[in-house]
């Protein structure tokens, strides 16, 4: 599905792909990071994905640590 989903953003002009996902949840970042993910510093985060991220605490998600990661398509 991941692959399925690059292909269909470079074929709208997309340059990346990106996701937020728990921490804690121990397989979730090894996983990302075999599809081609890596984890963003906060330095790196674009005023849209802050925003996004703004709106998942509003909604009580970032009670459990969380991170950004971004691929390339």
């Amino acid at each position: 599905m991941i692959e399925h989903l690059g292909d269909w953003a470079r074929e709208r002009g997309a340059r990346a792909l990106t996701l937020a996902t728990f921490t804690e949840v121990v397989w979730n970042g090894p996983y990302y990071g075999r599809c081609g993910f890596r984890q963003l510093d906060d330095s790196e985060l674009t005023p849209g994905l802050r925003a996004v991220r703004a709106g998942e605490a509003a909604h009580g998600l970032d009670r459990w640590p969380r991170a950004t990661m971004r691929r390339e398509v």
